[in-house]
């Protein structure tokens, strides 16, 4: 006769032990999992806020350091500076000059002046999405809103939308143009900009910001300034 100190587990204690046992691992494994998916996505939304932020600053950088300027060669001119907003179905574009290029080569042929420009626009490498993009010359010419390279700030951007304060009106507008008689030769003292963009469940969302123009008048010399 065996000992009852040494009976073993039956079948049926065993049975019920795994089952416990898988219970807990299936529980174990679905927080772990959980954790990790929580993980992964937020640092999809950090790094998207981190883009959304980076694409933001340099717009704020180079459209604080927007000039005009009319110091041109009257009878053949081969510059223009300008500061005009032009509207579209998918938001408002902004065409300016800047102080803001940076030479990347020491023997470079270039100035700290480009033209820029800032629109929406359909993603060359995917139709059905939109990005904010960034026309950049590194010369200024007499077609200001053209040429140079363009190149995707942001991409999954709905809408762009601006706001210029006028110092001499005291009021906020929503276009400006340069050449316009309201303001011409002369710059807004701050410019406020929103852009749209969607997240996964398809809800919209907006981000802002706001910068102060360095220049508000055109530089020119006496003598050298074109009369239009």
């Amino acid at each position: 006769m065996v000992p009852s100190s040494q009976h073993g587990f039956s079948l049926t204690e065993i049975l019920i032990a795994v089952a416990i046992l898988g219970m807990m691992g299936t529980m174990t494994f679905g927080t772990f999992n959980s954790a990790v998916n929580s993980r992964e996505v937020a640092l999809e939304i950090a790094e998207r806020e981190h883009e959304v932020r980076l694409a933001l600053e340099r717009m704020a950088r180079e459209i604080s350091m927007a000039f005009l300027s009319a110091h041109r060669d009257c009878d053949t001119p081969k510059t223009k500076t300008i500061f005009k907003t032009s509207s579209s179905s998918i938001g408002t574009r902004l065409d300016f000059t800047s102080f803001s290029h940076l030479k990347l080569r020491a023997d470079a042929n270039e100035s700290d002046q480009n033209e820029l420009s800032y629109f929406v626009d359909r993603n060359p490498e995917n139709e059905k999405e939109k990005c904010l993009l960034r026309r950049v010359s590194p010369r200024i010419d007499d077609e200001p809103t053209e040429g140079g390279r363009v190149d995707s700030l942001l991409c999954g951007v709905n809408d762009l939308e601006f706001e210029f304060y006028d110092h001499e009106a005291n009021d906020w507008e929503d276009d400006w143009d340069s050449e316009d008689s309201d303001y011409k030769n002369r710059l807004p003292l701050f410019a406020k900009f929103q852009i749209s963009l969607n997240n996964d469940e398809g809800d919209s969302y907006n981000y802002r910001s706001a910068t102060r123009l360095f220049m508000q008048k055109a530089i020119f010399i006496t003598g050298l300034r074109c009369s239009d």
